[in-house]
C-alpha cells in the first residue's frame, strides 16, 4: 500500500494478495479479474502470453472462494493467480 491509498489488486505482491483473500478484503475472483483486465490492457505491447484461458482462471478463482467460504484448510497462496512458463509440461495446457 502507498500513502495515496491501497494498491490496485493487480499490483499486490503474492503475500499481500493471499492476506487480502484470507482477510476477506477481496475475493480470489476479484483478484483474477483485476489481473485479467491488466493483461487485456497490456498484452498487445508486452506479448507475454502464448496461452491464456480466462474462463478457466475465473472458474478456479471461484472454486478457491468457495473453499475459503467452507472453512477448508488453505495453502499459503490460496486463490493467488500464477502464470506458468510454457516450457513446463502441464496436463491441460499447450507446451512450446
Amino acid at each position: 500500500m502507498s500513502a495515496d491509498g491501497p494498491a490496485p489488486l493487480n499490483a499486490l505482491t503474492a503475500v499481500e494478495a493471499a492476506r487480502g483473500i484470507r482477510m476477506g478484503d477481496f475475493t480470489a475472483e476479484a483478484l483474477v479479474e483485476a489481473c485479467l483486465a491488466r493483461i487485456r490492457e497490456r498484452e498487445d505491447t508486452v506479448k507475454a502470453w502464448a496461452f491464456l484461458d480466462p474462463q478457466k482462471a475465473i472458474a478456479q478463482a471461484r472454486a478457491a472462494d468457495r473453499k475459503l467460504a467452507m472453512g477448508d484448510t488453505l495453502a499459503p497462496l490460496h486463490g493467488v493467480p500464477v502464470g506458468v512458463k510454457d516450457i513446463i509440461d502441464t496436463r491441460d495446457m499447450p507446451t512450446e
